[in-house]
């Protein structure tokens, strides 16, 4: 695979695996956020995907076409980068839910 494309990719995927528990999370604590992506898309997770793949696409075909140098090493660092935010986004979801469901 080219390396750049793999770079483009990750980065891509950092972005949308933040947005994603941020706009669950700001949805949740924000009912006319909620409200506008029912409306806007038919339904709040159907937004949030859409939105999602705009944000992967549009963030990846920007990154690619800037021009910079990448290499094995900076990919397995922006792996390591995705694997802790993915991990850390899980556990936003899950103890926001939780938090709401058992304490609140």
């Amino acid at each position: 695979m080219n390396r750049k494309l793999a770079d483009s990719l990750i980065l891509s995927s950092i972005l949308v695996v933040i947005f994603i528990p941020a706009v669950t999370v700001a949805a949740e604590l924000i009912p006319p956020l909620k409200e506008w992506l029912k409306n806007t898309f038919s339904h709040h997770w159907i937004g949030k995907s859409i939105i999602s793949l705009i944000l992967f696409v549009g963030f990846g075909v920007l990154t690619f076409l800037i021009p910079y140098k990448t290499n094995l090493e900076k990919i397995n660092r922006l792996i390591m980068i995705l694997i802790t935010i993915t991990a850390l986004a899980t556990l936003t979801i899950f103890g926001f839910f939780s938090y709401e469901a058992l304490l609140k």
